[in-house]
């Protein structure tokens, strides 16, 4: 799949402008988006992938260990 060189500016500039919105935000309120990043993670993205990689029940706490490092 080939991604035009207009849909590359646009996801620069996505990731650009996020950036700038984020080193702008008070501390609490990057405290506040780190945590519902990790919430995010946990109920969302962590068993998806604990059930792609087949890691069975113990999975959250494999990803735990993997992702500490």
């Amino acid at each position: 799949m080939k991604i035009s060189n207009t849909g590359t500016l646009l996801l620069l500039g996505l990731g650009a402008w996020a950036i700038y919105k984020y080193n702008n935000m008070s501390e609490e309120e990057q405290q506040a988006m780190k945590e519902k990043g990790k919430k995010l993670f946990d109920e969302h993205i962590s068993p998806f992938i604990s059930n792609a990689l087949s890691l069975g029940n113990d999975g959250k706490e494999k990803l735990q260990e993997i992702f500490a490092r």
